[in-house]
């Protein structure tokens, strides 16, 4: 079994960090958002009412729940680039594939 050189094995400590940053720093920055979207409507807005506008903490929970789906389709996305820049075309390509079927799916539920 060939053991990986020291470059190798840095070159991808390096990828894992990168990835468990997007990860670790994504979901805390959602979670930040949804932490004040709670506290603003808890306090801020009052209760909610029928035809009304959204409100600041409506559109700060949105936007932490966006974020939370958002963080796999980033990894996804951030590996195509570490396999395409490794020059991984096979990984590469599934990276690409899945990205593409994600965007399908959210074309699709769009309409």
């Amino acid at each position: 079994m060939n053991m990986p050189s020291d470059d190798e094995r840095r070159r991808l400590l390096r990828t894992e960090g990168i990835l468990a940053g997007l990860l670790r720093y994504g979901a805390l920055g959602a979670a930040g958002w949804l932490v004040v979207g709670m506290a603003w409507g808890f306090w801020g807005d009052g209760p909610p009412s029928a035809g009304r506008a959204p409100a600041f903490s409506d559109r700060c929970l949105a936007t932490g729940i966006v974020l939370l789906i958002a963080l796999p389709v980033l990894r996804v996305a951030l590996m195509a680039i570490v396999f395409t820049m490794e020059k991984d075309y096979r990984f590469a390509a599934i990276s690409g594939t899945v990205l593409t079927i994600i965007a399908v799916g959210f074309l699709l539920g769009a309409l």
